[in-house]
């Protein structure tokens, strides 16, 4: 962290005209306010930062910063409350800790940067969590440039050294498919997230590997992108459903995107789990009260949230370097799969 002695040095000026800067921009003259602009913009100089250096190494605080767009669909959906429980298992590891956690939302991924930024900058918190991994994601060759502690949820394809904890979600869905399989099943569609994010190419795989294991076909019309929303999995399932030989599966991207499934199959006078089978990807806790009960591949959210800060933590404090966690998912088998 640079000090006003070296900001004053490069502005050409004396260390009391910085400090006047700082306090009363108004008391120094435009031409000078310029050069230590300059100055502070080369040093990435921020007063909060330097002054809570001085008293305190740590602020006790882990940034959080989810992306809130109106194209956001998850937000819609009630029931979709994966990212609470996130939330709660980073809030028992912080509490664990004496550690707050900051959330502050970004508008989009411009904001998003800046917020890390100033978070840090201002010496707001010790270090941030990531969500939304991305295959060459700016944000982490941002924080790692920026010198700035974090720990994503998920991979990246960066040739770098980061901290990360992940799920297995290719493994998930071979078991899903393994049970299918096991019901009969084998024309086998699948409702896929966007392909911006890396557990998208991550389930890909473990669609295509767990359709080779169980000696299925992949057939490019049960094959469509969607989102995470329900509309997705509702309007997805009309083309499937209209297909000439439609399928007797539908794997999906989240539980709530299974709903939309679910709610297509019902005003097409099919019977999800008897005519159709659906699985969803998640275990929100809807999903067991849902109708019928849905079969879903588990993310323990709250294991991965205590993960994501004790990896964190970890960090800060020195014990680990880089702290690599991979989560197994569980298949959770109800009423909305059976035999064809």
């Amino acid at each position: 962290m640079a000090t006003i002695r070296e900001i004053a040095k490069r502005a050409n000026t004396s260390i009391g005209t910085v400090s006047n800067y700082l306090n009363e921009p108004s008391l120094v003259a435009e031409s000078t306010q310029k050069r230590i602009e300059e100055a502070i913009e080369f040093f990435d100089y921020h007063p909060k930062a330097a002054a809570r250096s001085l008293k305190s190494r740590y602020t006790h605080r882990i940034g959080l910063v989810p992306l809130i767009s109106s194209e956001d669909n998850r937000s819609e959906n009630p029931g979709d409350n994966a990212f609470l429980e996130l939330l709660a298992g980073i809030n028992t590891a912080a509490a664990e800790n004496k550690y707050d956690i900051l959330l502050s939302g970004a508008t989009n991924h411009s904001d998003e940067m800046k917020t890390y930024q100033r978070l840090f900058g201002e010496g707001n918190v010790d270090g941030i969590i990531l969500q939304g991994i991305q295959s060459e994601d700016e944000r982490i060759l941002f924080l790692k440039k920026k010198k700035i502690p974090f720990v994503t949820y998920g991979q990246s394809d960066l040739p770098i050294q980061y901290a990360y904890v992940d799920v297995d979600g290719g493994q998930g869905i071979i078991q899903a498919i393994t049970h299918l399989k096991s019901l009969g099943h084998k024309r086998i569609a699948y409702i896929t997230p966007s392909k911006s994010l890396m557990c998208t190419r991550q389930r890909w795989d473990g669609f295509v590997k767990g359709m080779d294991q169980n000696n299925i076909q992949i057939k490019d019309e049960y094959v469509i992108e969607g989102d995470f929303s329900e509309r997705s999995g509702y309007e997805s399932t009309k083309v499937l459903m209209n297909l000439k030989t439609p399928p007797t599966a539908v794997l999906t991207s989240n539980d709530v995107c299974a709903f939309g499934v679910i709610r297509c199959l019902k005003e097409m006078n099919l019977i999800p789990g008897k005519d159709v089978s659906v699985v969803g990807f998640d275990n929100v806790s809807i999903s067991k009260h849902w109708q019928p009960e849905l079969t879903t591949i588990e993310q323990p959210f709250r294991k991965i949230g205590f993960l994501l800060m004790e990896s964190l933590l970890n960090m800060i404090q020195g014990k680990e370097e880089f702290p690599h966690k991979l989560v197994q998912p569980e298949l959770i088998i109800r009423e909305s799969t059976g035999p064809v």
